[in-house]
């Protein structure tokens, strides 16, 4: 197979679906899905359109007038807070109506956003607000801001492209809320946050994510603080036996009330995915520090620590993993062919210590990302060569391949116009939802 470079010539369509349909199940893709610009160039048009995506923590515009300005795949855009209710946030892209100029250079505050370039000015909710040198044949009404399809739950900001492609997000508000309102991230400030620019492209870091297979070679620190290792990690049915036992170790300290909370919709198309699981850390850890005791002040009004860690998906690219004491966000943004943002932001709750060590806050999911950042770029590398060919997924990547195998199919049927047969779905396993109540699809909190 010949190795890609950046002077590739473009496939058509057809010769995507191609290679598609000679993609065998639970393999890893062919080289053009992680390296073409032209398959990148196909998801930018039809699939990126289709997701929601985590853009902020409501704590970013905390009173009306507050703007951000964030990146939403390779599109930029402008969240602002325009009036005091807890929902009263805004997105609209970052193009000044007139002529076109980039209107916000950075984040700031204001009771109108101006663009620099000739001073007209919007409104926070949108509408042109500079009137006076319109043409009389002009429509001022015409010019406002661009939107941008934006909801807000739980302390999170999710925005999308097109709002006549996306899914209802409602569903996922009324399953998650609550979890989230729970591990108190609607009353959490930003620690920390770091951009961990992936040189892969946005597939790789997300297969990656999705499996835990690499983690005894590649994680030592996380390998040592996470005991779902004993089975997401490794075959071994001794340490099967052991992580059954700390199961239920916690279930009996926790009560059924907690240990059953959880939900699960695997998404398609016209679904977005969306997950919440709890599980015990493992080892007798409080939390997911490198001492395993507490580095910050307990979160959603807990009194005491119980173990445990919650996860959360938030569509296909944003997840949260919430420890009693911290919580933290990770974006994944493809930003080309062969680059990702991957953006990991770090909570606590609000009212914690203003001298907090950040540092011992991130320690698990910075070093472990970095980690990945490594082994990634090395995938994405290898990926290149003419060498390459697709390798066999292995038990302990079955979530990585359902992914593959999901993307393929909702990327075909997009390129068709067909809807193709459904993927068969996938069985969250015990290590990612202590309770098998709470595994069951479609559960909610």
């Amino acid at each position: 197979m010949q190795a890609y470079t950046p002077n590739s010539q473009p496939i058509d369509r057809s010769e995507t679906v191609r290679l598609i349909d000679r993609q065998r199940p639970d393999w890893s893709m062919e080289q053009a899905f992680y390296a073409d610009p032209a398959i990148f160039a196909l998801e930018r048009d039809l699939w990126f359109p289709r997701q929601w995506m985590l853009v902020a923590h409501s704590s970013e515009v905390p009173e009306k007038g507050r703007y951000i300005v964030r990146q939403l795949f390779d599109e930029e855009i402008i969240v602002v807070r325009f009036g005091d209710a807890e929902d009263d946030i805004a997105a609209y892209y970052n193009v000044c109506t007139h002529r076109g100029s980039r209107l916000c250079a950075k984040d700031g505050r204001g009771k109108l956003l101006v663009c620099p370039y000739h001073a007209w000015s919007f409104r926070l909710t949108g509408e042109l607000q500079s009137r006076q040198d319109l043409p009389a044949s002009v429509d001022p009404e015409a010019l406002g801001l661009h939107r941008v399809p934006c909801k807000s739950f739980g302390g999170l900001v999710f925005c999308g492209l097109d709002a006549s492609s996306l899914p209802d997000i409602q569903p996922v508000a009324d399953g998650l809320t609550g979890g989230l309102r729970e591990n108190g991230l609607d009353r959490a400030r930003i620690v920390a946050r770091k951009n961990y620019l992936t040189k892969a492209n946005w597939k790789l870091v997300l297969e990656n994510f999705l499996e835990c297979y690499h983690c005894r070679p590649a994680h030592p620190e996380y390998y040592r603080v996470n005991g779902h290792v004993k089975v997401t990690a490794t075959r071994d049915a001794d340490k099967a036996v052991e992580w059954q036992n700390e199961i239920e170790a916690w279930h009996s300290v926790i009560g059924d009330a907690e240990f059953h909370k959880g939900a699960w919709q695997a998404g398609d198309l016209d679904t977005m995915p969306f997950a919440m699981h709890r599980k015990p850390i493992g080892s007798g850890r409080n939390t997911l520090s490198n001492t395993g005791e507490g580095v910050s002040c307990l979160m959603g009004g807990r009194h005491a620590y119980d173990g445990g860690e919650s996860g959360f998906r938030l569509g296909r690219l944003s997840f949260a993993s919430a420890a009693n004491d911290y919580v933290t966000l990770f974006q994944m943004i493809p930003r080309s062919a062969t680059e990702t943002d991957v953006i990991l932001t770090w909570l606590v709750d609000k009212d914690a210590d203003g001298d907090i060590d950040a540092d011992a806050v991130s320690w698990m999911w910075d070093i472990t990302t970095l980690q990945d950042k490594k082994i990634t770029e090395d995938n994405a590398d290898g990926i290149m060569s003419r060498a390459y060919r697709p390798g066999p997924y292995t038990p302990l990547e079955s979530q990585t391949s359902f992914f593959v195998q999901t993307y393929l199919s909702e990327l075909r049927s997009l390129i068709t116009g067909t809807r193709g047969a459904t993927v068969s779905q996938w069985s969250a396993p015990k290590e990612l939802f202590a309770s098998p109540k709470a595994a069951s699809c479609n559960t909610r909190l």
